[in-house]
């Protein structure tokens, strides 16, 4: 789907999908929901950037951390392929 097509699914300009999409704007609940539900995908899809974890103490928990940010990055990364046909650059 692109750009343009979303924009005109929900109503909003492809200005503004392109900013959302490039960290230059915050988007509204309402857009987000409404995206969630055209794209047929969770809600926490769209909004999970990373979960606000502590670092960890043990080596242990630094390994479930690193797990989580990478499973994170991973969907932020499958989602932006699949509906923008973006392939976002790896870190």
């Amino acid at each position: 789907m692109s750009q343009d097509d979303l924009a005109k699914k929900l109503d909003v300009s492809k200005n503004y999908i392109s900013l959302v999409e490039n960290d230059k704007k915050d988007p509204s609940i309402s857009f987000l929901k409404n995206t969630a539900k055209l794209l047929n995908i969770p809600l926490v899809l769209l909004i999970w950037e990373k979960m606000d974890l502590p670092e960890g103490k043990t080596e242990e928990e630094k390994e479930i951390r690193e797990q989580i940010d990478k499973m994170v990055d991973n969907a932020h990364k499958l989602f932006a392929e699949r509906t923008f046909k973006i392939k976002k650059p790896k870190k």
